[in-house]
């Protein structure tokens, strides 16, 4: 029995049927850029989402027209950066060190109930002074 509002899929790793929630909906903070993104994915389909992100910067709103549906299989599968999120990235020219397309894939995992759902962070510690390299220099 569904419940109003959520789908019911086949989850590929166990053998239950799961709930997914209605929406998943981050906010991801770049840092130096201030253009905070908010990205909301739907579940439509067993590996199947659409997305929609909500961004001042002129780049996040043009890769938004590209990624509106993501097949979770496409972008899981191959080696590191080359799926259709990071491509239209690419296209796009978002900085390499933008942290939004990694979010968007943690929103389309946490739909799709193939992640836990658990924010993750970049934290800089502070500087210690470095050490007088010439000491440690061999003589």
């Amino acid at each position: 029995m569904a419940i109003i509002g959520q789908s019911e899929f086949s989850h590929p790793y166990f053998a239950v049927n799961t709930f997914i929630a209605p929406m998943t909906k981050i906010i991801v903070d770049p840092g130096a850029c201030g253009f905070t993104c908010r990205i909301e994915v739907q579940g439509t389909a067993k590996y199947e989402v659409t997305c929609h992100l909500q961004s001042k910067c002129k780049q996040i709103k043009k890769w938004a027209e590209k990624v509106g549906s993501v097949n979770f299989l496409e972008i899981s599968r191959g080696p590191f950066g080359q799926n259709s999120i990071a491509r239209a990235a690419a296209r796009c020219k978002l900085h390499p060190s933008c942290p939004i397309p990694s979010g968007l894939i943690k929103a389309v995992e946490a739909e799709l109930g193939m992640a836990v759902r658990k924010n993750v962070s970049f934290t800089f510690e502070e500087r210690e002074p470095l050490t007088d390299l010439k000491k440690d220099s061999h003589s």
